[in-house]
């Protein structure tokens, strides 16, 4: 299905191509505009996505492009290029993410794509920022973390706020806190293009109601992730404690990831009972916000995740009313 559901007005026509050019442009270009506007290349993946949702393949695409020549131009204007090619290196996320919902992926398989999309999207980036500086941005932020650590170190080591025996006690955790952050670097950059390409999803599902009068998944809700996949962070956790070197290094990695995105199935089961119990919006909100930004929340999402996948919470397996006929408010 990839037939638009409304057809844009000639008046609107350049109002659609501005919207990505303005998408685009601002983020990207350097000292208070980055500071205003920045945090718009989160949306970028979901903006991609609603106008080839409302518009079609077809047409979406023309607008994507037409926006994103006008920007290209002007980045090499105003000689903000390297803000350019990383909000462009957010938009072929929204396109894969859109193409697998309209061909019926199931959500799981759908953001598999968007996150695999989205993460070979930043390592070409971060590839070609390297050749032309001669300098991996990669490595530059890890010797950044490593020069912070040793400069936290020094100053302890000479203020002599710390007796000797607590001053090694405190330097061997600095050090184990070292080789921590770069053997899980690469997780921490993959969680947020999960991250990103989650939000793409839920929310864009959610405009694709309103707007476009069509639904791509079920309500966010009803998503659970494929009960095998458990065995996979089973298998990563048993890996992660065996001096196995790149091996562990993988399987610690894959271990945060996993943890992440049982996280999103623990928040869907909460979404579920918000929504059962018919808890005001208010409140409700409230406890969403509790959940995702507290720490000891988090780790009840992933728990409740986790335990989603034995005990069924939702019973979505025992049911006739499954995800794809579940209705479509939230």
């Amino acid at each position: 299905m990839d037939q638009p559901k409304s057809q844009p007005e000639v008046k609107r026509i350049f109002a659609n191509i501005l919207v990505i050019f303005a998408a685009l442009t601002l983020p990207g270009l350097p000292g208070l505009a980055w500071s205003l506007f920045g945090w718009l290349h989160i949306f970028l993946p979901l903006l991609i996505f609603f106008y080839l949702i409302k518009y079609g393949m077809s047409i979406g695409n023309k607008f994507i492009l037409a926006g994103t020549g006008l920007a290209l131009v002007a980045g090499m204007v105003t000689q903000s290029v390297d803000g350019l090619l990383f909000s462009c290196s957010l938009m072929p996320a929204g396109y894969v993410i859109a193409q697998s919902g309209l061909k019926g992926d199931s959500p799981a398989l759908s953001g598999f794509k968007g996150a695999v999309t989205q993460s070979i999207c930043w390592a070409i980036l971060i590839a070609l920022l390297s050749a032309r500086e001669g300098l991996s941005p990669y490595g530059s932020l890890i010797n950044a973390v490593h020069s912070s650590i040793d400069a936290l170190m020094a100053y302890y080591s000479q203020s002599g706020a710390i007796d000797a025996e607590g001053m090694v006690m405190y330097e061997a955790t600095l050090k184990q806190m070292k080789m921590v952050i770069t053997l899980l670097l690469p997780s921490i950059f993959i969680s947020c293009t999960f991250l990103s390409v989650w939000m793409t999803m839920v929310f864009g599902n959610r405009l694709a109601i309103r707007f476009c009068d069509r639904q791509i998944w079920p309500s966010y809700r009803y998503w659970q992730l494929p009960d095998k996949l458990i065995w996979v962070g089973i298998c990563c956790a048993v890996l992660a404690f065996f001096p196995l070197g790149v091996i562990r290094s993988i399987s610690a990695n894959l271990l945060i990831l996993l943890s992440v995105v049982y996280s999103f199935q623990g928040f869907s089961v909460c979404v579920f009972y918000m929504h059962k119990w018919n808890v005001p919006i208010l409140f409700r909100s409230f406890v969403y916000v509790m959940v995702i930004f507290q720490s000891f929340g988090t780790i009840v999402l992933l728990v409740v995740g986790i335990a989603d996948t034995w005990f069924d919470f939702r019973k979505l397996k025992k049911t006739e009313d499954t995800p794809e006929t579940g209705p479509k408010d939230e």
